[in-house]
């Protein structure tokens, strides 16, 4: 049986902020403009890995060599806002969960510290991610209008083959921050995902769902084997299985009949969360070996 492990007080000490933000200033950058010249990469092949953050500080010192972070005004670290959209019945959900490989991504994505929002359709085809998207207000971020609801049914029957489009409405809300690398050939480009946050928007008095010490990497780009891969592999980090972020937050809200295709990712997730709980009744101990005491009210809550 799957445990969804829940706890707030489970996040990165200061220290290792600290650590990271000080390997980021080892980087060499490249600003908006460049990184959409080389690497926008709408048409791209999706790998996703899974890391504590213990392993992410250690990942990224190795990323520097053949890498550049993405700076907007001095600025390396991004919040992003998404609202993903779906049918009632969660139809996209279940195309994932059913091991369809033709399987469709609806969403708003708002980008806080630009003020700017895009209307998205994600379509995966087996290896293939395919992305369409346009720009709209910001203040319509969060739910369909006539404009994203006329986009959405014209780029659904043109994949679709002119079958007739679904009624969508927000389902789930996701909130997090957001680095952004591109090896310096322009093979590839890798989005660095913390401070994860989900919402249910469908049930009145639902609970924010917390998974900040989870850090999600996933790498963009045109061939199946890539330079992330590699440095991956070298820290015996494997590559997520049915990992799509949004089926995810399906699941950790609750609101999946079934998940048996996530389950390998769901156990990955937990064992990240134990690794960080053992961290710090590990820390906890040597407190009070030390003579020093220090109380936790809450380290674990499962539902």
């Amino acid at each position: 049986m799957i445990k969804l492990i829940y706890n707030n007080t489970l996040t990165p000490t200061r220290k290792m902020r600290s650590n990271y933000k000080s390997k980021l200033q080892k980087f060499s950058t490249l600003t908006l403009t460049e990184l959409n010249a080389k690497a926008s990469y709408l048409k791209r092949i999706d790998t996703k890995f899974l890391l504590n953050w213990s392993q992410f500080a250690e990942v990224l010192l190795d990323l520097k060599k053949d890498f550049q972070v993405l700076e907007i005004k001095w600025q390396k670290i991004f919040s992003y806002d998404n609202v993903y959209m779906d049918s009632e019945d969660y139809m996209f959900y279940n195309q994932h969960q059913r091991g369809e490989t033709s399987r469709t991504k609806i969403r708003t994505r708002y980008y806080v510290d630009s003020n700017l929002a895009f209307f998205e359709f994600k379509q995966k085809n087996n290896w293939i991610t395919s992305k369409y998207r346009y720009e709209f207000p910001a203040e319509e971020h969060g739910f369909m209008t006539k404009g994203k609801k006329r986009f959405f049914e014209w780029v659904w029957q043109s994949t679709y083959n002119g079958q007739k489009a679904p009624k969508i409405t927000p389902s789930i809300k996701t909130t997090y921050k957001r680095i952004t690398l591109v090896s310096k050939d322009a093979s590839e480009r890798l989005t660095i995902d913390f401070d994860i946050k989900t919402l249910d928007l469908r049930w009145d008095n639902t609970s924010e769902v917390d998974l900040k010490n989870l850090v999600i990497i996933e790498s963009k780009t045109l061939k199946k084997w890539c330079k992330s891969c590699q440095i991956m592999k070298n820290y015996n980090i494997e590559q997520a299985s049915s990992c799509s972020k949004y089926s995810l937050w399906v699941v950790y809200s609750w609101l999946a009949k079934k998940f048996d295709t996530f389950k390998e990712t769901m156990e990955q997730i937990k064992e990240i969360r134990l690794d960080t709980l053992k961290n710090r009744t590990r820390k906890t101990s040597n407190f009070k070996s030390k003579g020093i005491t220090k109380t936790n009210k809450k380290d674990l809550v499962t539902k």
